[in-house]
Order: structure tokens, then C-alpha cells, then sequence
């Protein structure tokens, strides 16, 4: 394969000769990494995505979890053979804080979570966002 082309640092207009965006002091911390850590911070500051970075989320809630389930339960694309790496809230946690009157602490109720890989974490979190993922009826997110 032919070498790429020589091209300028988008940060600080070095030349960078093996090609690329970015030279090497720059690859790693650059104005795109820095603008999306920011709006990332911003959008975690308030409201429900706060509660991510809590202190009984991330020390209490996802290791116990992980713990009682293992093995995805989504099993959608891994087919309940991949290890559970995240926890995913079975109806969404703003429909389901909604449902228990806005009270913040069933952010946490442990019958509303479940362990599940990141490929079908990702997958349902699309779904859902687009309205695709179906309703299952007796968990709190048909409305009753």
C-alpha cells in the first residue's frame, strides 16, 4: 500500500507527513475531542443523565446488577451468550420516573434493570429512540 500523503495538523497547521488530520502531539487532544467531551459534560450536568454519574449508580446499582445477571439478557444480537458489561433500564428511565410520580429514586428500582452487553444496549437504545422497540406489556411501559 502506497504511503499517504503528506497533509496539514487541523489544530496547529504543523505538517504532518505520514497524513491524517492530526500531528502527533495533536492526535489525542484536538478541538473534536475537546468540542464533544464538552457537550457530553454539558448534556450529564442536569436531569436525568446526571443521575449516570451518581455515587449509587456507578459503586451500588450497575455492580450489583452485573452481578445477579451475568449473561446479557437482551440477547437480541449476541443470542444470550455475551457477557452483561452494561445495565440498561427495561422501560426508560424518564417514562418510568414519569410513571412512579417524577420521584428520582426509581432511577435505581432494581426490577426496572437488567445486565446486558453493549451491542444490544446500543441496539435497543437505537430502537427505542426511534420509537421501534416494541412494547412488552406488564413491565410499566404500556401506559398502565
Amino acid at each position: 500500500m502506497a504511503p499517504r500523503p503528506p497533509s496539514i495538523c487541523r489544530e496547529c497547521r504543523c505538517l504532518v507527513p505520514e497524513g491524517g488530520p492530526y500531528c502527533k502531539a495533536h492526535v489525542n487532544d484536538n478541538m473534536q475531542t475537546r468540542a464533544a467531551k464538552a457537550r457530553e459534560a454539558i448534556r450529564r450536568s442536569s436531569g436525568l443523565k446526571s443521575l449516570y454519574d451518581s455515587h449509587q449508580w456507578r459503586k451500588v446499582t450497575q455492580p450489583f446488577i452485573i452481578r445477579r445477571d451475568p449473561i446479557c439478557m437482551i440477547g437480541f444480537l449476541c443470542e444470550g451468550r455475551a457477557w452483561s458489561a452494561q445495565v440498561d433500564h427495561i422501560v426508560k428511565a424518564e417514562i418510568y420516573i414519569a410513571q412512579h410520580g417524577g420521584d428520582t429514586r426509581y432511577f435505581y428500582d432494581e426490577t426496572n434493570l437488567q445486565g446486558v452487553c453493549a451491542e444490544d444496549h446500543t441496539r435497543k437504545t437505537s430502537l427505542e429512540m426511534r420509537g421501534l422497540w416494541p412494547v412488552l406489556p406488564g413491565l410499566g411501559n404500556d401506559g398502565k
